[in-house]
């Protein structure tokens, strides 16, 4: 499974989230919220008038790595589990009968590369206003390696 920042290919489109844990995955018909492989909620991509992603962010390029190195020196000074905060981040679907705030769980402790949380925003807009895109989630490798290159051209540019 491919993953760039919070987004997994996964089989049947793209993962927000960690997908052991509480995702959104976005479908070329639905968008569902699963609680690791259980769904939660569905909604019809034609009910959904906007999406907004709130996850937390850093302007670190490598937030797992830092995260991981940082975690592991606290257990090895402590001795005990630290209990890191990894409050969940959230994605509001508004459809055509109000709003869902749906909880999203993070991969590591800290935020997200800003860069890819943006692209990541900028995606759920295209796919909210564009229906002919969603079939690309069928690819959702190509779509995924599409994201990643446009965030990697940007930190170049």
């Amino acid at each position: 499974m491919k993953r760039y920042g919070p987004l997994h290919a996964v089989p049947d489109g793209l993962a927000i989230g960690d997908p052991g844990r509480r995702h959104l995955v976005l479908g070329v018909d639905t968008i569902s919220h699963r609680d690791g492989p259980a769904v939660t909620q569905q909604v019809e991509w034609t009910e959904i008038r906007g999406a907004t992603l709130d996850l937390r962010t850093t302007r670190f390029p490598f937030p797992a790595a830092f995260s991981g190195l940082w975690s592991s020196v606290l257990v090895m000074i402590t001795q005990t589990d630290p209990d890191l905060d990894l409050a969940p981040g959230t994605a509001v679907l508004t459809t055509d009968h109000g709003s869902l705030r749906l909880d999203l769980d993070r991969h590591h402790p800290g935020g997200y590369w800003h860069p890819i949380v943006s692209r990541t925003q900028l995606l759920m807009d295209r796919l909210v206003e564009d229906a002919a895109s969603r079939p690309l989630l069928r690819q959702s490798n190509a779509v995924l390696d599409s994201i990643v290159s446009s965030v990697r051209r940007a930190r170049v540019a």
